[in-house]
């Protein structure tokens, strides 16, 4: 269980990477990605993880309506990808 947590979390990584390179990715994949990390947030939402899962559903949703810093998007997906890579070898 843990490593399909992980591997989202790797997908959201490679999600945030899309965007900040300008690379056209469907809406609906973005709000699929975005609401299973908001699920998992609701699970874990009393560990620094689920908060985080939470903020990073809300930039993918907000990257949709507005143009973020890609500076911002490398910083986020690279805290993400950490995260999911730890989780995935956990």
């Amino acid at each position: 269980m843990v490593k399909i947590l992980g591997i989202l979390d790797l997908l959201a990584a490679i999600l945030l990477i899309g965007i900040a390179s300008g690379v056209g990715i469907p809406t609906y994949v973005l709000i699929f990605i975005s609401v299973c990390l908001f699920f998992k947030a609701c699970v874990f939402i009393y560990d620094i993880g689920g908060i985080t899962d939470l903020g990073i559903a809300i930039l993918i949703v907000l990257s949709i309506f507005l143009i973020i810093p890609s500076w911002i998007l490398f910083i986020v997906a690279a805290f993400i990808g950490f995260k999911g890579m730890m989780s995935l070898f956990a």
